[in-house]
């Protein structure tokens, strides 16, 4: 693995922490500002829509950039934002450093896939580790909010000026490896543009299928510590171990589907099968009623069996494309987290825990439909 590429993985660490930060500390962030449960679930829509406008910008047009900068860039903008996220004095401030956040994590985000898609010798299992390392983020991020925030509710300051050092540390990283080849920045590219993506139906199809799966994940990641306070009385840590054990089963789904596909199992069949574990594994969390250990095993075995859905979708979609096609993967895949997360906040308050909960099941439902289509696709295409 090159410099870069270790840059571009460590980016997407970086994503995984401030992302899943939120989960323990939508309810904290909530009373500090004197807002509903479900009105501070607004911060994770603007969240994604900045994380839209900026991937979808690398998509159209930052592609013909040098994705070292881009990524850089967004991880500068990730500590300004985080920053303003434990500092902010009112609830105008902390929705706008929220959404500077989201145009850094989108940058972050579309600029690694780049990377990755440019560098790596073998681009399935490129991505399956840069997404290992969301991942171990994601199993950091609420277990640092969690912990800190249990101890001292008035401590976001302490969490996200944290996380902005970390940025700041992976942007000095970022900006000082050697440039990505193939951009107009590179080496003997000056001057060079290259073609935006043109979307293939494959594509479109595992477009759709990622605006779903980005809702469900994050959705279910960002809620289900509240989920296990309303519906079991568990405590702000209970609710942040809860969510990191989700996240870490995630992990672990990546770890073993690059194992998958180091044996050479296809990527759609890594897919469906993903999905079909997901969809059981998501119905019965809403359906544990008071069982708090099944609740607890289901929301693991769900994590368990999301993780290699994402990079099983985004090699797919790469298969014999251009490498900016990732670019637009993600502004589409996290469209899903713009609409579906504020939708299941929603649910859960007015609706109770378990039928908020319970959306993530549907949206699994959803794709299986869309993920049987894609493995069908793959077989018509070697007949």
């Amino acid at each position: 693995m090159s410099r870069l590429e270790f840059a571009a993985c460590l980016a997407l660490f970086v994503v995984g922490v401030f992302s899943t930060s939120f989960g323990p500390a939508l309810g904290v962030l909530a009373d500090d500002f004197g807002v509903s449960l479900d009105h501070a679930g607004l911060m994770l829509t603007l969240l994604f829509l900045g994380s839209i406008l900026a991937s979808g910008s690398m998509a159209v047009w930052l592609h013909n950039f040098d994705p070292r900068r881009s990524a850089g860039l967004g991880l500068v903008l990730v500590a300004a934002g985080t920053t303003g996220i434990g500092f902010s004095p009112s609830w105008p401030a902390v929705l706008a450093s929220v959404t500077v956040t989201g145009l850094g994590g989108g940058l972050m985000d579309a600029g690694a896939h780049t990377i990755v898609a440019r560098t790596s010798a073998d681009v399935t299992r490129g991505v399956n580790r840069l997404n290992v390392y969301f991942a171990a983020g994601a199993i950091l991020g609420p277990l640092w909010a969690g912990s800190v925030l249990s101890v001292d509710a008035g401590a976001r300051a302490v969490v996200y000026l944290a996380i902005a050092t970390l940025a700041a540390v992976v942007a000095a990283a970022m900006l000082s490896s050697p440039p990505a080849p193939g951009g107009a920045d590179a080496p003997g590219g000056h001057g060079r543009r290259a073609a935006a993506p043109r979307m293939s139906g494959l594509a479109w199809a595992v477009g759709g299928l990622l605006f779903l799966y980005v809702g469900a994940e994050f959705g279910l990641g960002s809620w289900v510590a509240s989920y296990t306070e309303k519906e079991f009385e568990a405590g702000l840590f209970t609710g942040g171990l809860i969510t990191a054990g989700y996240w870490g089963a995630l992990m672990v789904g990546r770890v073993i589907s690059g194992v998958l596909f180091a044996h050479g199992v296809p990527a759609r069949r890594v897919l469906v099968g993903s999905v079909a574990c997901g969809l059981v594994a998501s119905a019965t969390i809403a359906l544990a009623n008071e069982w708090f250990a099944a609740a607890a095993v289901a929301a693991f075995a769900t994590g368990l069996a999301f993780g290699p859905i994402w990079p099983a979708a985004m090699s797919i979609a790469a298969e014999g494309r251009s490498s900016n096609v990732p670019s637009a993967m993600v502004t589409i895949g996290n469209s899903g987290g713009f609409v579906f997360p504020w939708l299941q906040g929603r649910l859960l308050v007015s609706a109770g825990a378990a039928t908020g909960i319970g959306l993530s099941a549907v949206l699994c439902a959803l794709m299986l439909v869309i993920a049987w289509r894609i493995g069908r696709w793959g077989q018509s295409d070697r007949n």
